[in-house]
């Protein structure tokens, strides 16, 4: 009989365990913010999304979405170099999002963002965002 409590008090223990990680998943996903990029207008041109952006207190894990009519824009995370240049390299380019609907976590540091079709991020299309 001591035998078969083991195992099942080991289960249980496990099983608690578990239970209280997911509750502190939970947590820290009801602390991320989301903001809608330009707040009411779309991703779009003639914004000043940097300013936009340095009026506000990001922190790791919060959620940046760009809304825009979907084909009509994108979104590409670059690189420092690609938000200077308005050039996203060809890996960067192959995760650019079309959704009209793009949601990025943002992770520690400067996140850079622009619209890779060419002439957009030229024309104001693009962001640099500073997550604590």
């Amino acid at each position: 009989m001591g035998a078969l409590r083991t195992p099942l008090v080991s289960k249980f223990v496990i099983i608690i365990l578990i239970l209280v990680g997911l509750s502190s998943v939970s947590i820290s996903n009801a602390a991320k913010s989301f903001y809608i990029v330009g707040d009411l207008g779309p991703w779009g041109f003639l914004e000043h999304y940097d300013s936009w952006a340095f009026k506000r207190s990001f922190v790791a894990g919060d959620v940046v979405v760009f809304k825009y009519p979907a084909t009509v824009h994108n979104t590409v995370r670059v690189s420092i170099a690609g938000y200077n240049s308005c050039e996203a390299t060809k890996t960067e380019s192959m995760n650019a999002s079309w959704t009209g609907n793009d949601m990025y976590s943002l992770r520690k540091g400067y996140n850079y963002f622009i619209c890779g079709i060419p002439g957009h991020c030229n024309a104001g299309m693009r962001i640099k965002i500073f997550a604590k």
